[in-house]
């Protein structure tokens, strides 16, 4: 069952899943008025988790099988 005692962190859900990536340059050949705004590719953001969930923890009232 799930921990009532735990709580989301503040802020987790403003990590974002992907991030721009900061190794990427942009194109020297690049024309922003034929090609439109330059925009870095995405990457995983190591410092995404997945999706909160709370902690497991046994069931007290669970008393065995029958």
């Amino acid at each position: 069952m799930d921990d009532p005692n735990d709580q989301k962190p503040d802020g987790y859900d403003d990590i974002p899943e992907d991030i721009p990536d900061p190794d990427a340059a942009k194109p020297d050949d690049w024309d922003d008025e034929d090609d439109g705004e330059w925009e870095p590719p995405m990457i995983d953001n190591p410092d995404y988790k997945g999706p909160w969930k709370a902690k497991r923890i046994a069931n007290p009232d669970y008393k065995g099988p029958w």
